[in-house]
């Protein structure tokens, strides 16, 4: 074993994919990176998939919830137990190119500044098609979005290249040093299903880190498997994470701004822009306020959540907005590769 490369923690999340985790494994089999230490996190399956994994992946390590603890306080619980200097978070729907995690840890090690660094994810059907190749998150309107979400992969090879000092980096793999969790604390349990890689990468930045994607390094995304398998519950943890992101991060001055946008603004969007399969108008109008006031209701806890990350530093304010309406117009012109009929084909 090479004595230069530092050991990655691989932590794969599951709960009930069974028809995901074994490419998802197989694929870290094929890793070209020589020293990693895999283990499974199992959130209270009632599938067959911890089946799958204990027989035909044994080499792994595995870690059992007695609950479904969500993506947060689930991952914790196998970020407590790793032994690796670069932790890897992996979803159990996600399958990496063999040589990915080799250059995430080279783009990792190539400057101290370097916290977190992320890949090029792409739809695993069809596989040219862009799920994120960074994530944005605007403080004017408090919106989040993966940019590239949909084009077509020969549109953006053209001017392909790294991309440094993103908004943040996509969970769905997700390499992070340990010194960064040493220096900011582990992912916040209190996001279930949505919002904890945003809020993560937003607390390291106030610490001083950046998060990078090399768009060398591949990954295909099967999907958001898990969440689909409940839609509307989905959509609505979706939208209560993002209100407490707003409430932890966006500054004073534009809350307000950022509220009435995502209030009375973004459902009237999601009308005109976004597909979503099995849930309503009305159900997601339903959900969008119920979260609000879910967040409401802990407001206290929430500004005192807001007052500890404060301590981490200043967050650098990034208007996006120009950002989102290029976004929009391109979601515009290519409504097939959007949430909705693309994932009912995969």
């Amino acid at each position: 074993m090479p004595q230069n490369l530092p050991l990655v923690t691989i932590l794969v999340l599951n709960w009930n994919g069974e028809r995901v985790i074994r490419p998802s494994l197989e694929s870290i089999t094929k890793l070209t990176y020589p020293n990693t230490e895999v283990t499974v996190i199992d959130n209270n399956s009632t599938d067959s998939s911890m089946e799958i994994v204990c027989k035909e992946f044994p080499q792994f390590q595995v870690i059992r919830n007695n609950k479904n603890l969500g993506f947060a306080a689930g991952m914790n619980e196998g970020i407590k137990k790793a032994k690796g200097d670069l932790i890897l978070l992996y979803n159990n729907d996600a399958v990496t190119h063999p040589k990915s995690l080799s250059t995430l840890v080279k783009r990792a090690l190539s400057d101290d500044s370097i916290g977190l660094a992320g890949g090029l994810i792409l739809y695993y059907k069809p596989n040219n098609v862009i799920w994120s190749k960074g994530c944005m998150f605007d403080l004017v309107t408090g919106t989040i979005w993966s940019e590239g979400l949909g084009q077509q992969l020969s549109q953006y090879s053209r001017d392909r290249k790294p991309i440094a000092d993103l908004d943040y980096l996509s969970g769905c793999v997700l390499l992070i040093k340990r010194e960064v969790i040493e220096k900011i604390g582990l992912l916040d349990p209190d996001f279930f299903m949505a919002g904890e890689d945003l809020d993560f990468c937003l607390r390291a930045q106030r610490a001083g880190y950046r998060c990078v994607m090399d768009s060398s390094a591949i990954i295909w995304h099967i999907g958001s498997y898990s969440l689909r398998q409940l839609p509307l519950i989905s959509y609505a943890e979706r939208q209560k994470s993002d209100f407490r992101n707003i409430l932890l991060h966006v500054p004073i001055p534009l809350l307000l701004s950022a509220l009435f946008f995502q209030l009375m603004i973004m459902p009237l969007a999601e009308l005109l822009l976004f597909r979503y399969s099995g849930i309503s108008t009305n159900a997601r109008l339903h959900a969008r306020v119920l979260a609000f006031g879910q967040n409401f209701k802990v407001l206290r806890r929430n500004l005192f959540r807001r007052k500890q990350i404060r301590k981490l530093g200043w967050l650098k304010p990034k208007i996006r907005t120009l950002d989102l309406l290029r976004f929009c117009q391109t979601r515009m012109k290519s409504k097939e590769f959007f949430m909705g009929k693309l994932l009912q084909k995969t």
